[in-house]
């Protein structure tokens, strides 16, 4: 039986920490890091699972 990958839901995630989060989003996280820098610097959106901004 092959193996499952490790994937991960990133709305199933609670308080799991940033390594996690980095998971969830996996290669997408450097070009939402930067949007997120454009767009919400001052990290206002930060309740849920929280993309800090680069």
């Amino acid at each position: 039986m092959p193996a499952l990958p490790k994937a991960v839901y990133v709305n199933e995630l609670g308080d799991e920490g940033n390594e996690r989060v980095r998971a969830a989003y996996g290669p997408n996280y450097e070009r939402l890091s930067q949007l997120k820098r454009r767009y919400d610097p001052n990290n206002l959106f930060r309740l849920s699972q929280n993309i800090l901004p680069a």
